[in-house]
């Protein structure tokens, strides 16, 4: 089934002059935003599957092998990536999206031990700005590689950035400041920067697996204290814990993509609109 599923790219990458991998769908879209027809862009992790858990598999393999540039968001987001490393040709270059991003949320903002991830919250992308800034980084590795490309890339990503900027201001607009969730996910902190939202809690320890009983209820008895209205889950994160703890304290439950992609919402883009629509109905 993977190997149906790499395909479309392995056919688009006979015509593209640029072959290149991200690690996830939403990386992925970013490349092909940048890209555009002159590069073929592959995500290693399948669109819907959680990244975090993702374990390579030999079409994988097979993809990587021919692989000139590696993007990935690094931060601990992707714990496999040694292995994905080790799959590239010997020239191939990996380039950390992530890493040395400004005003990272680490340390004491960011519970490790309530999220599986490093020290840092990986999840930069959730605020339009980290993503402009991705995409930044995308067309200079790009062009690097292809510096023929360039104009291309600089008027691929000016047209993304009018995109972004015009759906940045439409969340300002949507009076998110000040609202108080709970999430199923600890993957909203620099969305909830930007936006002015405030997480009071979170019902998972890393991906699907719910806080313990004791931990909900005092969870839940905060939530209450707190006067939470919305609770933020995810396609691939609907546990019965956060159901049971919205109808307790009558929230609204907004569905937002986080992680990943899907046949629903297929590019970055309608991640953004997707997840608009759902905040502000």
């Amino acid at each position: 089934m993977r190997a149906l599923a790499l395909l479309p790219w392995l056919l688009a990458a006979a015509l593209a002059q640029v072959q290149v991998a991200a690690t996830t769908p939403i990386l992925a879209d970013l490349v092909r935003q940048v890209g555009g027809n002159r590069v073929a862009a592959v995500a290693v992790v399948p669109p819907g599957a959680d990244p975090h858990t993702f374990e390579p598999t030999p079409s994988v393999a097979q993809a990587l092998s021919q692989t000139r540039l590696l993007f990935a968001n690094g931060l601990g987001l992707e714990p496999y990536l040694p292995k994905l490393q080790a799959l590239l040709p010997q020239n191939a270059r990996v380039v950390l999206l992530g890493e040395g991003q400004p005003d990272l949320i680490c340390g004491e903002d960011h519970a490790e031990e309530d999220h599986g991830h490093g020290p840092c919250d990986p999840h930069l992308w959730l605020d339009p700005a980290y993503a402009v800034r991705y995409a930044e980084r995308i067309l200079e590795a790009l062009a690097a590689l292809d510096p023929g490309g360039r104009d291309l890339y600089r008027a691929n990503l000016e047209r993304f950035k009018k995109e972004v900027e015009a759906l940045d201001r439409a969340y300002r607009a949507c009076g998110l400041k000040g609202t108080k969730v709970v999430v199923q996910h600890d993957a909203f902190r620099y969305f909830a920067r930007r936006y002015g939202l405030e997480v009071v809690g979170v019902l998972s320890q890393g991906g699907a697996q719910e806080v313990g009983s004791r931990s909900f209820l005092a969870l839940l008895e905060k939530a209450k204290r707190e006067g939470v209205r919305l609770v933020l889950a995810e396609p691939q994160f609907q546990g019965k814990a956060l159901k049971t703890l919205a109808e307790a304290i009558g929230a609204r439950v907004a569905v937002l993509y986080t992680d990943t992609l899907d046949a629903r919402v297929r590019t970055y883009l309608d991640l953004l609109r997707h997840n608009l629509r759902a905040l502000c109905p």
